[in-house]
């Protein structure tokens, strides 16, 4: 598999594994909405995505592991910019 591909995976797996951390941290920040739809998705998509990094090559994992950091990093900044833009 390309560079480009395990970028973009690992974009995707960051944003769905931060998701899903914001859901699980329901009880502490009860701004962020359940959505029934994406939740089912998110950890199919987590599954499906664990099975891909063993396709990988090595020099590829470096770069989906930087992108999966990257993509929750994405998904904390959505995060903060909704509970807090409901603030004002």
């Amino acid at each position: 598999m390309s560079r480009c591909w395990g970028v973009l995976q690992g974009l995707l797996m960051g944003q769905q594994a931060g998701y899903l951390l914001a859901l699980l941290l329901g009880a502490l920040l009860p701004s962020w909405p359940f959505n029934t739809l994406f939740t089912p998705l998110a950890l199919l998509g987590l599954w499906l995505q664990r099975l891909s990094y063993r396709w990988l090559a090595t020099a590829d994992r470096e770069a989906y592991v930087g992108a999966a950091g990257l993509g929750g990093l994405s998904m904390a900044g959505l995060w903060l910019f909704y509970f807090y833009a409901g603030a004002w």
